[in-house]
């Protein structure tokens, strides 16, 4: 039986995720923080700068 375990974010690189939340595409966060929230697919690239995705929404309520 294989137990898929969720991707787990440290406190710091959550608390970059709820910043791009709060401010949109303005935020500032660091690359690293930036490419793993990218590659979770928490965070989403626009013309504008990175936006919350749906799973990065989910992401957010679940740890409420």
């Amino acid at each position: 039986m294989i137990v898929h375990a969720p991707k787990l974010l440290t406190p710091e690189e959550f608390a970059s995720l709820l910043e791009v939340a709060v401010s949109g595409p303005e935020a500032n966060i660091p690359a690293d923080h930036l490419n793993k929230l990218l590659t979770l697919g928490c965070l989403t690239l626009t013309d504008q700068g990175p936006i919350v995705t749906g799973d990065g929404l989910v992401r957010i309520t679940e740890s409420e």
